[in-house]
């Protein structure tokens, strides 16, 4: 197995092509590691790639050919020559479209996907708690199930307040970045909710009682109000409160992590 890495898969790859003066088309990959940006600096890790020509992979596959190359010319003592030839043909690299498929695409079954997002579910809960130990925070852990590919992780700490830090930046975070790990470990599909002590109920209240009161003076003003940024699921909570009022628009605008709600008349 020969290894590449690099900031991303994409750029592993290409150092991989480098070093064997390849195209893609003439190589097997494999990706072994998926980059990790990890979260001020801990738990960072590069993409990691096993790159092998298609034409070794084949000729390592054909090892056992030279045995019955020997035989054939220890038998017939008068065609060496020719029996050398018609026995080395298995060698050439034909049969690489019908291995490379197998190798680079392998079939996933529904238990398996199953099991790779259980699997995913246990390791973001340790990633979790590595970062959460590094910011000097004493917590565990408990996973909730909610609705369909819906997981709830309820941290219990008695640095609630760190933990959730200014305006729920902390937490929000870790969400991020959690959701990012599922994503790449087999569980693309999952959608993950950070919680500590109710804050997301006591969130999603405060949230409601901002729309209501921003929608009464834009209505009473005419002037459309931006709201602060917000993560993209807060912006849908707001979103969604003000959906059924006739007297004003919502939308969303800027560009990430800087983007916000804008409440306009209607």
């Amino acid at each position: 197995m020969t290894i590449y890495t690099g900031k991303t898969e994409e750029a592993a790859i290409a150092a991989g092509l480098t070093a064997l003066n390849s195209r893609r088309d003439q190589v097997i990959i494999k990706v072994v590691a998926t980059p990790r940006k990890g979260w001020l600096g801990i738990g960072r890790r590069d993409a990691m790639v096993d790159v092998v020509l298609k034409t070794v992979a084949v000729a390592s596959s054909a090892t056992p050919e030279p045995q019955s190359v020997a035989s054939s010319s220890m038998a017939s003592s008068t065609t060496p020559v020719k029996t050398a030839v018609a026995s080395a043909e298995p060698v050439v690299a034909e049969p690489a479209t019908d291995e490379a498929p197998t190798s680079s695409e392998p079939t996933v079954t529904p238990q398996e996907r199953r099991k790779r997002r259980e699997a995913a579910i246990e390791s973001v809960q340790d990633y979790l708690a590595t970062i959460v130990e590094q910011l000097g925070i004493d917590a565990t852990i408990d996973v909730e199930a909610g609705a369909h590919r819906q997981v709830r992780l309820v941290f219990t700490t008695d640095k609630e307040g760190l933990l959730i830090g200014k305006h729920g930046r902390t937490i929000n975070a870790l969400q991020s970045l959690a959701q990012l790990f599922l994503n790449h470990h087999g569980a693309a599909h999952v959608e993950l909710e950070l919680d500590v002590a109710n804050y997301r109920e006591r969130r999603a209240a405060t949230l409601s009682r901002l729309a209501e009161s921003t929608a009464r003076e834009v209505v009473a003003t005419g002037k459309p109000i931006y709201l602060d940024p917000m993560p993209s699921f807060e912006r849908k909570q707001i979103h969604a409160v003000l959906s059924k009022n006739r007297y004003v628009t919502t939308y969303s605008a800027g560009k990430e992590p800087h983007r916000a709600v804008v409440i306009e008349p209607a």
